[in-house]
């Protein structure tokens, strides 16, 4: 099949250069290196500022990576059951170093890494579609965001997960431009191992693997070439999601334990309806979650980002033979369903119950939002060159560089970017209880195990150099129920959270024959913990 050609089927913003693809990566290389040195200027201003991690959610992923390597039984079965395993795996290396671990670095390198990575994709695939202009727009509008800079310095999961993304779409977008079908089937290969790694990373990448697929069949142009295509892509893409049912399968027995076991979002959710607590907004409400989540966005990416991507929008004209750009409006859906099955809560500060929680996601959007707000700076800087004085066209095109730049720059006044303004919001608590927890361990001496439940405060340990091998926790399994009724044969010291196994499944009188109370820890808006320590030691 022949390549599409500019006339025929390209949108009409699109230029003649748009229809040659780079002859090299390095043109894309230019713009992740670009996005390195940002993401590393904030990786290390977030350091020296005691702000890498700020995210509960990020001291969670550097102990799961930690427990793989460092455990009482170390292996696979550390992985857990709720969060997908490519992260952890990536971080693991790293988080071996006890420095890296506890100031975060161990998680923070492959954030850093994916993000460079992600920029480049971004821009070889809007240059590839829309040509060098709209895909230069694109990476300096992704790269320096600040909501997705701090989200790169970070031990989260979102870089990760955009790198994957737009390693599929760029694949996408490359199969609708081969020439030859070998070059064509060598791509729909490079698709599915992309898939493959957003299906590792995040649920979302789950949502995204049949309309790639629908993107692969709708450019083919015939059922043979589209079957050709569509085989290759499933083998590989599809093992992601059987991988994690049977993993389930196997170490819980049940292939849906991530979405239905006691620690999943769902369980979560619904144990806290029993006990009166309200319903997620959006929870069953289109209309509310499509609000929320577009606060998210909005709050994500700024006003004049979000205009500019709407005029893009509507000038655009290639749904069928461009299936680069619809591919990144995938997102909104994704969210805007999760937060009406109640498994996603989003909360901003704007609507009730006007706090910060999960507003990274919107984020999510900011590949589309560059994307498409790049088409309309292509578009009215050549319709200024048309119609308008000559000359004007750069005058223009700085000017919007200053608008988007000044929105970005607004997010920098307190409370700062919604991705750092959620982290800090909520890290308070949780800090000081893990701070006085480190304290309350910190007589421990080498060779003495702890028993804790190690989900809720895993820096703890890190804080006070304690090796995870020296800990019982709940993801040693038969060893943690064997330490659970009788922990004067496996550990020296207790630390008893409320509510947790540890506080309701150790035998009082194993803790009064054995064990001493060292230190009772209250903080306002945590469970109360209880230390103890083994008589004699």
């Amino acid at each position: 099949m022949r390549p599409a050609t500019a006339s025929s089927s390209r949108s009409p913003v699109s230029t003649s250069s748009a229809a040659a693809p780079p002859r090299r990566f390095e043109r894309s290389g230019v713009f992740a290196l670009l996005a390195l040195l940002a993401g590393a200027a904030a990786f290390l201003w977030a350091l020296l500022h005691d702000r890498v991690l700020l995210y509960g959610d990020a001291a969670a992923h550097l102990g799961i990576a930690r427990r793989i390597v460092d455990s009482a039984t170390p292996g696979p079965s550390q992985l857990g059951t709720v969060w997908l395993p490519l992260p952890h795996l990536l971080m693991a290396p790293f988080v071996l170093s006890m420095s890296l671990w506890r100031t975060g670095a161990a998680g923070a390198i492959p954030s850093l890494l994916a993000f460079a990575l992600a920029t480049g994709l971004l821009h070889r695939l809007v240059r590839r579609a829309f040509g060098a202009g709209a895909a230069a727009w694109a990476a300096l509008a992704f790269c320096f965001n600040p909501s997705l800079l701090y989200l790169a310095a970070v031990p989260m999961t979102e870089t990760i997960y955009l790198a994957a993304f737009l390693g599929l779409v760029d694949q996408c977008g490359a199969y609708a431009a081969a020439g030859d079908e070998r070059e064509r089937l060598r791509h729909a290969w490079r698709a599915g191992a992309w898939g493959l790694a957003g299906a590792l990373c995040r649920y979302d990448g789950w949502f995204v693997l049949p309309f790639a697929l629908a993107a692969l069949a709708l450019v083919s142009g015939d059922a043979r070439r589209g079957w050709s295509a569509a085989w290759r892509f499933c083998l590989l893409s599809g093992s992601g999601p059987v991988f994690w049912f049977v993993y389930n399968l196997y170490y819980f027995k049940d292939p849906l334990a991530f979405a239905r076991g006691p620690g999943s979002a769902r369980q979560i959710y619904l144990n806290a309806l029993r006990h009166g607590g309200a319903r997620y907004p959006g929870d069953h409400a289109a209309g509310v979650a499509t609000l929320y989540f577009s606060k998210a966005v909005e709050l994500a990416c700024g006003h004049p980002l979000l205009i500019l991507a709407a005029l893009g929008l509507l000038a655009w004209r290639g749904w069928v033979r461009q299936p680069v750009a619809w591919l990144l409006l995938l997102p909104f859906p994704w969210y805007v369903w999760a937060m009406w099955t109640g498994n996603v809560p989003i909360f901003v500060p704007q609507f009730w119950p006007h706090g910060y929680y999960n507003l990274r996601y919107g984020a999510q959007m900011l590949p589309a939002a560059a994307l498409f707000s790049g088409i309309a700076v292509a578009a009215l800087a050549r319709a200024a060159r048309r119609v308008l004085v000559r000359g004007f066209a750069p005058g223009l095109a700085i000017g919007l560089v200053l608008l988007a730049a000044q929105s970005y720059l607004a997010m920098l006044r307190p409370p700062g970017p919604p991705t750092y303004a959620e982290a800090v919001h909520n890290a308070p608590a949780r800090l000081a209880m893990q701070h006085a927890l480190a304290a309350a361990l910190a007589p421990r001496r080498p060779g003495e195990r702890v028993l804790l439940y190690f989900a809720s405060y895993p820096e703890a340990l890190a804080d006070d150099n304690i090796p995870l091998h020296a800990a019982i926790q709940e993801s040693n399994y038969r060893l943690w129920q064997a330490a659970l009724s009788a922990p004067q044969r496996y550990v020296t010291w207790i630390v008893a959270e409320a509510g947790t196994p540890v506080a309701t499944q150790v035998p009082a009188a194993a803790l009064a024959r054995y064990f001493h109370p060292v230190a009772r820890l209250r903080v306002p808006g945590e469970p109360d913990i209880e230390v103890y320590r083994r008589n004699g030691s």
